[in-house]
């Protein structure tokens, strides 16, 4: 995605529509993780270090977005939706790209990769990781179709079940991630203290994007009934 291309699609849009590119922007962003990993776990860092620098590359891709939500998002009261919860979104939907730069930051940083037998349990987290962010995509989508409808009730009811399936994998990401731990615990003393401190956070900050990705969610249903 070109970051020119990107912005001129959405400038002249409604807000929901800024909004929806940028959180299709920071969803692009997390879906690079499987190919991430899957370089690191398999010890391929110069692949590895490709898809990170397309994870800043589309990092800076929802950045840019951001700044163009922010400026061009209109003042006082459109279609009943506070300005305010609008911007609240879009930092909501920013924080998943973030997440996922440092991520692939640390990781690449100090040649991070998890034990072997983690590896399984690891792709499925991710997967589930970026499961969820689509999903929340899907609600930010469907909190802008509905804005074309005046806010129907039964769309609103739509908007509520995507987001109620947000939070179930957002709990499922959350049960992967203490069992990751539990696993990770076992191999401590195969790794440095260090090394073993940051897989930590590794698991943490990619439960994060999870956790992001339920408020984005939550915000757009807030909107959806406002």
């Amino acid at each position: 995605m070109e970051v020119r291309s990107a912005i001129s699609e959405v400038i002249s849009g409604s807000p929901l529509a800024m909004l929806e590119e940028h959180v299709k922007a920071c969803a692009e962003c997390v879906a690079q993780l499987t190919a991430y990993f899957e370089a690191a776990q398999a010890g391929e860092w110069s692949s590895a270090e490709e898809v990170q620098i397309e994870i800043v590359k589309l990092e800076g891709v929802a950045d840019d977005l951001k700044r163009n939500v922010r400026r061009n998002m209109p003042r006082g009261i459109w279609m009943s939706v506070s300005r305010a919860d609008l911007l609240d979104l879009v930092r909501m939907q920013d924080t998943m790209a973030n997440y996922t730069k440092d991520v692939a930051g640390l990781s690449l940083g100090r040649e991070l990769a998890f034990p072997a037998p983690l590896e399984k349990s690891l792709s499925k987290y991710i997967k589930t990781i970026v499961d969820c962010v689509a999903l929340a995509v899907d609600v930010v989508s469907a909190t802008r179709e509905l804005s074309r409808t005046a806010f129907g009730s039964r769309q609103v009811k739509a908007i509520m079940s995507k987001s109620l399936a947000v939070e179930k994998l957002e709990r499922k990401s959350d049960e992967m991630q203490a069992k990751l731990r539990y696993k990770l615990k076992a191999h401590e003393e195969e790794l440095s203290p260090v090394d073993a401190i940051f897989l930590y956070q590794l698991l943490s900050n990619i439960g994060e994007i999870a956790n992001s990705a339920e408020k984005v969610a939550h915000r757009a249903q807030i909107i959806a009934n406002s």
